[in-house]
């Protein structure tokens, strides 16, 4: 076998060495590929439309019980049903829980509105969760709502209230604040 000569090497050495170059080269751009991961988790709640940075979700409407006689001792009831100022949607099966404090003048545990002039005049009432009062939802309780499919985008929060004048009251108008929390 011949040895090669040296120009020949020479030539062998530039091919080899133009390959490898080529070869790096061709690394350089190859296309690589990897993957990733795009997730995201939806929770059940519910929203409540004008819902604020304080925590608070403004009015939910006005139990108004109407006007009558000083001298009236008729049972008088009112709802926030129709006139539900807010918007609540809840994802259906949802366990929503709405609790009613005491208001701003309750008396041993029972809500009271107060005269607007004179504090020692109040009219005692009950809120309940149904339009027969059967259901009276307690200072410091709670009541479930069911969230059905059905009732899911416009939650109507189930408010009714009673109360019986009694027939002796200072004529003016009567008020409370009721504070509504709803957990989910």
């Amino acid at each position: 076998m011949r040895q090669p000569s040296c120009p020949e090497r020479w030539i062998g050495a530039a091919a080899l060495l133009a390959m490898a170059i080529l070869l790096s080269t061709t690394d350089a751009m190859a296309e690589t590929s990897a993957q990733f991961e795009v997730s995201a988790k939806i929770e059940a709640g519910c929203s409540i439309d004008g819902f604020g940075a304080s925590g608070h979700a403004g009015s939910f409407g006005t139990l108004d019980f109407g006007t009558d006689s000083t001298f009236s001792t008729a049972m008088r009831t009112a709802t926030i049903m129709g006139s539900q100022s807010i918007v609540l949607r809840c994802t259906p099966g949802i366990s929503l829980t709405m609790a009613v404090d005491g208001g701003a003048h309750a008396i041993g545990g029972v809500r009271a509105m107060q005269h607007s002039s004179d504090p020692s005049e109040r009219i005692a009432y009950t809120i309940c969760r149904d339009a027969a009062c059967a259901q009276p939802i307690a200072i410091g309780g709670s009541t479930g709502i069911a969230i059905t499919g059905a009732v899911s985008e416009d939650v109507p929060l189930p408010l009714y209230a009673s109360l019986t004048l009694p027939g002796s009251m200072r004529f003016g108008t009567y008020g409370d604040t009721l504070m509504v929390t709803l957990t989910w």
